[in-house]
């Protein structure tokens, strides 16, 4: 049962959980801001320009001409502005994660979250990228590009905070790592392929927590910013709503599937995950345009298919688990208390006590 006193005492349990802890705070903070600012000269940029006519996405399937350019750059950068917001709700998910992994001492979620944050830098990179080549071409044109400059030094300057940050915590994520190995033996046991089993369990688990951003926060994005420009609901926008609204209950509801050890709940996630990748081809659709494809979403989109396929997977083999003695230690709950009871009558005759996540 996590409690208050429990948070505070894993925080602050050796000097690599305070770091880490720290490390990860202080990140979040610096690139909110430097992304707000950036978001704040996106959109002072977008309103110097004249809005795209026929709706969204109509500029680039026809030819480009020089008079199209402002007009193109002012539909591009209500994209851009809407990843400015996407990044932020990365970072507000990756610190909520931070203490998610460190309060459950989590090795594979410590490991993962260190990855995560290195494409994060890769995907600063390509906001540079994005922003120099509509720079250039505004350049010609007599629009104005001052807040557009601006926005350039501060991706500059984002990008080398990214990296910085990243290499920082992936070595705190490597001795954080360190300082959680004896957690599943000390849970488990020494049973080898009851480990293997529970290993699985928690990478299934990892990959729902994951999906809640590459999933949701990313399609949540996607279709706020394409459904306020779209003049008629089509039906591909219609799938990707409901796709959606379904994503977090049936996230919790594959939460569920896997402790429980039902196979019907276990099938229809799967199927599920299925149709994401549906929801997310339709996504590449439209957003894979001539002369003005989405380079960030697309990235986007890609990891989050490579993460949906490989959560299903993992579902398949924990389905493959089912009664073979793993259900007792992945309750949760007032469940979890109950086994907590009994491994706790078990192990009564031990010089030794197991502190349970």
């Amino acid at each position: 049962m996590v409690t208050v006193n429990k948070i505070i005492s894993r925080i602050t349990e050796t000097r690599w959980s305070k770091l880490y802890i720290g490390t990860a705070s202080l990140q979040a903070l610096i690139i909110i801001i430097l992304q707000a600012l950036i978001c704040s000269q996106n959109t002072l940029q977008a309103r110097l320009l004249p809005e795209p006519e026929g709706g969204a996405f109509v500029l680039v399937n026809s030819s480009i001409t020089d008079s199209d350019i402002p007009a193109q750059a002012s539909d591009r950068l209500g994209r851009i502005i809407w990843e400015n917001i996407a990044f932020i709700g990365f970072q507000v998910w990756f610190l909520v994660m931070v203490f998610d992994a460190t309060v459950y001492q989590n090795t594979a979620e410590i490991l993962a979250l260190a990855v995560l944050n290195a494409i994060c830098a890769i995907l600063g990179a390509l906001q540079v990228v994005d922003g120099n080549k509509w720079l250039e071409r505004l350049s010609k044109t007599e629009y104005s590009t001052t807040p557009l400059e601006t926005a350039r030094w501060l991706e500059v300057g984002l990008s080398c905070v990214i990296l910085i940050f990243a290499c920082m915590m992936a070595y705190l994520s490597y001795e954080m790592s360190r300082q959680f190995g004896w957690n599943i033996y000390k849970k488990i046991g020494a049973d080898v392929q009851m480990q293997k089993m529970y290993r699985m369990f928690q990478f299934f688990v990892l990959g729902l927590k994951i999906d809640v951003f590459t999933q949701f926060l990313v399609s949540l994005f996607y279709i706020i910013q394409f459904g306020t420009k779209a003049e008629n609901v089509v039906w591909e926008t219609g799938i990707q709503i409901v796709v959606t609204v379904l994503i977090l209950p049936m996230l919790y509801f594959a939460r569920t599937a896997g402790s429980t050890e039902s196979y019907g709940r276990m099938i229809t996630f799967i199927t599920f995950e299925a149709i994401v990748i549906v929801h997310y081809s339709l996504i590449l659709k439209q957003t894979l345009q001539p002369n003005n494809s989405w380079y960030t979403w697309i990235c986007l989109v890609l990891i989050g298919i490579v993460l949906c396929a490989g959560t299903g997977i993992l579902g398949g083999i924990c389905m493959n688990n089912f009664g073979r003695g793993l259900k007792s230690y992945v309750q949760r709950g007032k469940f979890k208390k109950t086994q907590e009871d009994v491994e706790m009558t078990k192990t009564s005759n031990n010089n030794w006590q197991i502190d349970e996540d």
